[in-house]
């Protein structure tokens, strides 16, 4: 829902009059009530190279800092600076899942026969093919 109410913002014509009628509109859709679940397979599979980009990236990085065990300002700021650097990578990693869950829900309220995407599979062709 966040998602498709963003997207209603820029447009200058809205959709819908807030979350509770984008989340009527979308589950009275063509998939019903599951159609608020479009995407959601792809971001549960996201997680996996986002957390295992993390954790991993966190945990070499950690043991590999010089500054680990200062207490002092270039302790903070090298731990702060791993951390950030982690965070980013880790969000590269997870991207193209992130763009297919978002083009997945945004099509959830169109009727079938509007729909750019039969799927996850099909949705990835499309963008590698763009």
């Amino acid at each position: 829902s966040r998602t498709r109410l963003a997207s209603d913002v820029g447009t200058g014509k809205r959709d819908f009059n807030g979350l509770s009628d984008c989340l009527m509109k979308t589950a009275r859709g063509p998939k019903g009530f599951f159609g608020l679940y479009n995407g959601f397979g792809v971001s549960v599979v996201g997680i996996i190279p986002y957390r295992g980009v993390y954790f991993g990236l966190y945990d070499t990085l950690k043991e590999q800092n010089p500054y680990k065990k200062d207490r002092g300002v270039m302790g903070i700021i090298s731990k702060f600076a791993i951390a950030q650097f982690v965070a980013i990578a880790a969000g590269y990693a997870s991207y193209p899942f992130d763009t297919v869950r978002r083009r997945l829900q945004m099509q959830s309220e169109k009727p079938k026969a509007e729909w750019l995407y039969s799927g996850p599979l099909n949705c990835l062709a499309v963008i590698r093919r763009e």
